[in-house]
């Protein structure tokens, strides 16, 4: 009797006690977005840099189609990088997916931001409500939402705070199961990434290093987001792979492309061919014989630190020549 006289007390006192002292530990609301009243934090992740994809459209099977399934695709999302944040929210009890998101937009206009996409139920895609669910639950580089797809009852909202130390972005994602709403929510404050952490490699160290190793790694070749779009930052580094081709006539490379292991293995593959390809493209612009070099695509398959963190999967992203003797 005293035993079971003790568990209802501190069974009525944890019914009391507010929603924040239940929050996941070292949980934070994001303090442009905050929380609905006595909802508790069951997730909290964050990065210091990371690029996401923002869903600013329906998801279209058609596109699906044309990114190699993946739901989250340049067709209908805007490519964002910066400080990431995923956190996730449950309760209160009796309270509508529609009232909590409506709740969000309300409270998140007051502040400044601009709705740029929302959507309801099997309006989010034309291939089924559910798509909406894989592509947070799976896609996204900030690993699994812990989320539940509930397609009658999500709301969508992507939303974007422009002020001058950098553009905040942020989609909330709300659900009901279980007869209270679930929130995901993500957040991206952009801001520049820390630069200079990667040594400069020159043609002479270019030299060096492949006759030392057969190869040489290069992390002064940057592409677009998910794309072979070399960006203009990329010269430095091709006028110094050129002065070296230039200097060893004789020397033939295989230019490999690396990507970490965020997304699917075929899609790092194809991409990875692809910027090679484009490197390829771009030194035989200046002048290296195309026949000189071969462009591979190693995608995820070679890693040189662990995917598990953003260091990791910086050194990851790479471009290696590697000396061949004859293609």
């Amino acid at each position: 009797m005293r035993f079971l006289s003790l568990f209802c007390i501190l069974l009525f006192t944890f019914g009391l006690m507010p929603a924040h002292a239940r929050d996941v530990a070292g949980g934070k609301d994001h303090p442009l977005v905050g929380r609905y009243e006595e909802a508790v934090m069951t997730l909290y992740k964050t990065r210091d840099y990371e690029e996401q994809r923002l869903l600013v459209k329906p998801i279209r099977s058609a596109d699906m189609r044309a990114a190699a399934g993946k739901r989250l695709s340049p067709a209908n999302t805007l490519a964002i990088a910066g400080k990431a944040y995923r956190i996730r929210y449950e309760g209160p009890a009796g309270r509508s997916a529609l009232e909590v998101a409506r709740n969000f937009q309300a409270d998140m206009k007051a502040k400044g931001f601009q709705i740029l996409f929302e959507c309801r139920g099997k309006d989010c895609s034309d291939g089924g409500g559910s798509e909406l669910y894989f592509a947070l639950h799976d896609e996204s580089p900030m690993g699994t939402g812990d989320i539940h797809s509930s397609p009658d009852t999500q709301v969508y909202t992507a939303l974007k705070l422009t002020r001058p130390e950098g553009d905040v972005y942020a989609s909330v994602y709300v659900i009901d199961f279980a007869k209270k709403p679930e929130v995901l929510v993500d957040v991206i404050e952009t801001q520049p990434m820390e630069e200079d952490k990667i040594v400069f490699v020159d043609a002479a160290e270019m030299e060096r290093q492949i006759a030392a190793n057969g190869r040489v790694s290069l992390y002064g070749i940057l592409f677009d987001f998910d794309k072979a779009t070399i960006k203009p930052e990329s010269k430095p580094t091709l006028d110094e792979i050129a002065k070296f081709l230039t200097s060893s006539p004789d020397i033939k490379v295989v230019v490999a492309g690396h990507t970490d292991a965020k997304g699917g293995f075929d899609y790092n593959v194809d991409l990875s061919k692809r910027r090679a390809e484009a490197v390829v493209a771009a030194l035989a612009a200046s002048g290296i014989s195309a026949g000189r070099m071969k462009p591979f695509g190693a995608g995820m398959a070679a890693p040189v630190a662990t995917n598990d963190s953003e260091p990791g999967r910086t050194k990851n992203r790479r471009v290696e020549l590697v000396k061949a003797l004859e293609f």
